[in-house]
């Protein structure tokens, strides 16, 4: 470049220098705008599929039975493939907690047990306290199923939960129900201290004792394997290790007249879980109700219920050991969206 402009006239150097330039730097810096567009264009395409793949999936999973039945007699496979995908998009949103109401009271102190916070529920029937290494019991001999059932969560580096056991009679109990009192009943043995989370935190002991009879009630199988299951998981997995320690407190829930097995096991209408733990210097609580008929599919944000209309379903009063002003605050009004964790596992890493 240097030897061209050498025979050219001085005056007109610098222009055709800034020619000269130009020539040699213009198609680069038009392969970078191409190559800019290219990208861009690429990334508009993949934002407007994206898009059609929302409105597809969580669309559908809006729409009515009306609506989508005609779908389901073409193709149950797709049906259930465009549901379920949908839900776990949805169930994914919900799960952020972005937005909704907490319930929250002062800490009281000396309320944080080892298995429950502020008490073990009080009824007014007379309930076998059973006692095991993650968990506690209040069993009713009469309805031949534990009435509720508290443990504690905690994080663990690890969580390693070990092989299953088998269920087992508590020779504890009077009713001394057993495994088979379940056979050919359409029902699952449904634990309520659940086996993954007290294995990983209490080990193999405390996995056995889970696969106690008094620990189980009779549960609907897509109940069980999913919703429930889905709640169970959250807890162990998630809050466990993002926020600490959570108390929960579950169970049954029995409507007169109440229908029982063959073997004479009460089967509840619905089952509940409290969980409570204490964050941001207070304590926060929240319950969930799930009916036994609990279509599939249905987001568990959609079944929190305050914990005064369970103390009314189960005749139970939960959170004894707490002030009045505490368990109004906790107890009258139902959280209204589940809890954020995605700044706590921010923090936590």
């Amino acid at each position: 470049m240097i030897a061209e402009l050498n025979r050219i006239e001085p005056s007109c150097q610098k222009l055709s220098f800034a020619f000269l330039v130009a020539c040699r730097y213009v198609p680069d810096v038009m392969k970078s705008k191409k190559h800019r567009f290219r990208v861009l264009r690429r990334f508009l395409v993949l934002l407007v599929l994206l898009l059609l793949y929302l409105s597809c999936t969580v669309g559908y999973y809006f729409l009515p039975w009306q609506v989508r039945k005609p779908v389901y007699m073409l193709s149950p496979k797709l049906n259930r493939v465009l549901r379920l995908r949908g839900f776990k998009i949805v169930e994914g949103w919900d799960g952020l907690g972005l937005w909704g109401r907490d319930c929250r009271a002062a800490i009281d102190s000396g309320q944080r047990g080892d298995h429950a916070y502020g008490g073990y529920p009080v009824q007014k029937d007379d309930l076998t306290l059973l006692e095991n290494e993650g968990y506690i019991v209040g069993y009713s001999e009469t309805l031949r199923n534990p009435l509720w059932v508290a443990y504690r969560i905690f994080d663990v580096s690890t969580l390693d939960s070990g092989s299953r056991s088998s269920f087992r009679i508590d020779h504890r109990t009077e009713a001394k129900v057993s495994a088979r009192a379940y056979s050919g009943s359409g029902y699952d043995r449904g634990h309520m201290a659940p086996n993954y989370a007290i294995a990983t935190r209490y080990g193999a002991d405390g996995q056995r004792e889970t696969f106690l009879m008094s620990n189980i009630i009779p549960q609907r199988p897509h109940v069980n394997r999913h919703i429930w299951k889905d709640l169970e998981m959250r807890v162990a997995k998630r809050y466990g290790r993002y926020f600490g320690e959570v108390w929960v407190i579950t169970g049954p829930v029995f409507e007169e007249p109440v229908k029982r097995l063959s073997s004479g096991v009460a089967i509840p209408s619905s089952y509940y879980k409290i969980m409570v733990d204490e964050t941001g210097g207070k304590l926060r609580a929240k319950a969930f109700l799930v009916a036994k008929n609990c279509p599939p599919y249905t987001r568990i944000k959609t079944q929190l219920v305050s914990i005064d209309d369970l103390e009314v379903l189960t005749g139970l009063d939960f959170f004894p050991g707490l002030s009045e002003e505490a368990q109004t605050a906790l107890e009258t009004k139902p959280a209204t969206r589940l809890w954020p964790w995605l700044g706590s596992a921010l923090w936590h890493h």
